[in-house]
Formats: C-alpha cells, sequence, structure tokens
C-alpha cells in the first residue's frame, strides 16, 4: 500500500505506460531511472539500484503493483540538495568573492565529488549550464546552479 493519492497515481500510471514499450504492463528495470525522473524525483544511481534498477536491458521486468511503492519511497527521501547548499558549496571556489570560479574547477567539482561523471558527462553539463567563460577561464556560477537545478527540460516544469 502506498500514500500516494489518486491523481498521482493516475500520473504513475500514465508515465508508467509510456515506459512499458512493450505494451505487457511491464516496463524493464533499465529504465526505472528514467520513469522515476519523468516524475519529477532526482534519484541517486544508488536509490535506483537499491530499488531493482538494472544496467542491462531484459535482466528484470516490473509491474505497475510493483513499481508503486518504489514510487511512493523515493518521493520521501531527502531533496538531494537546494540551490543555497550549491551556492555556498560553490563560494569555495571563488576567491575574488564575485560570484565567479573558474570553469576548470567547476569541471573538477564535477567529476570528482558525488556520484562521480565521465568526461563526456562534464564536457556536456557545462557547455549546457555554465554559460560562457570569460578571457580568463571564469563563469558565473549562480546561471550554472539555476540551470542545474531547472532540470534538463525546464519549459515542461510545472
Amino acid at each position: 500500500m502506498t500514500d500516494l493519492k489518486p491523481v498521482e497515481i493516475e500520473k504513475a500510471r500514465d508515465h508508467f505506460e509510456i515506459y512499458d514499450f512493450e505494451g505487457q504492463g511491464k516496463i524493464d528495470c533499465k529504465d526505472l531511472g528514467d520513469l522515476l525522473r519523468s516524475l519529477d524525483t532526482r534519484p541517486t544511481i544508488a536509490t535506483i539500484t537499491k530499488n531493482g534498477g538494472t544496467k542491462k536491458k531484459g535482466e528484470k521486468m516490473l509491474t505497475f503493483d510493483e513499481f508503486l511503492p518504489i514510487y511512493s519511497q523515493v518521493r520521501k527521501e531527502k531533496e538531494q540538495g537546494t540551490h543555497a547548499d550549491f551556492m555556498e558549496g560553490l563560494k569555495v571556489y571563488d576567491k575574488s568573492e564575485n560570484g565567479t570560479m573558474l570553469a576548470a574547477e567547476l569541471a573538477h567539482v564535477l567529476l570528482s565529488l558525488g556520484e562521480r561523471l565521465s568526461d563526456p558527462e562534464v564536457d556536456e553539463i557545462v557547455k549546457c549550464c555554465a554559460g560562457t567563460e570569460d578571457e580568463d577561464g571564469f563563469i558565473k556560477y549562480e546561471p550554472f546552479v539555476k540551470a542545474v537545478m531547472a532540470g534538463p527540460f525546464p519549459e515542461e516544469a510545472q
């Protein structure tokens, strides 16, 4: 049993059906993270794995009734960080105290802290969210934090 409201269950069902590519009432557990993220949650890779997510297609399937308690639990988990948390963390790299940091230091932070990202992932995040570097290699980090917090499709946020 879950503590989800009927409207939340219906939204979850709609999203679940999108990821039920075969129309069999099941999703591949490889898609669990994507499904959860489509429902406005931000699970870590560890959370997805803990809840049955797999790395390879076809390893495990999940029914809607099995998915609902997972979705309910993931919704309850602590937010992964706030705008203020990220701003405070990046201020450490703001040597001039002017709202900027070296783009190279931002890339280093993304590569070395939290869940590990690959070089191509970091390049894509910096390219999409950090804006342009000035002639000395600095970026303004507040717009970066706002862009990352908005998610990959901010125009779809409700």
